[in-house]
């Protein structure tokens, strides 16, 4: 904010007064405790354990009319497959 008047033409900024500070920056910036580990094994081998999920709609269509799209992720490899959907019913063809 002290060195916005400086790049951008037509800003003031009075330095005396100090910044206010919002309750969700505040926070945001507060220190979080690391995610455990997971105790559960992973995937010893290619397409053992496959997460997926279905997302949508999408309030933009894409050029193809999709609203929505899954998600295959190989839980072994982390090899991840996005598929584009017209509609859910579409999930189990994908």
């Amino acid at each position: 904010m002290t060195r916005l008047d400086k790049v951008a033409k037509g800003i003031s900024f009075d330095s005396s007064s100090p910044l206010s500070t919002c309750e969700s920056c505040i926070m945001a910036k507060h220190p979080h405790l690391p995610f455990h580990a997971t105790e559960t094994e992973r995937a010893s081998k290619f397409l053992e354990l496959i997460h997926s999920d279905v997302c949508g709609p999408i309030p933009i269509l894409t050029p193809h009319f999709k609203r929505y799209f899954i998600v295959f992720l190989d839980d072994h490899t982390h090899i991840l497959n996005l598929q584009l959907l017209a509609s859910k019913d579409q999930a189990l063809d994908a």
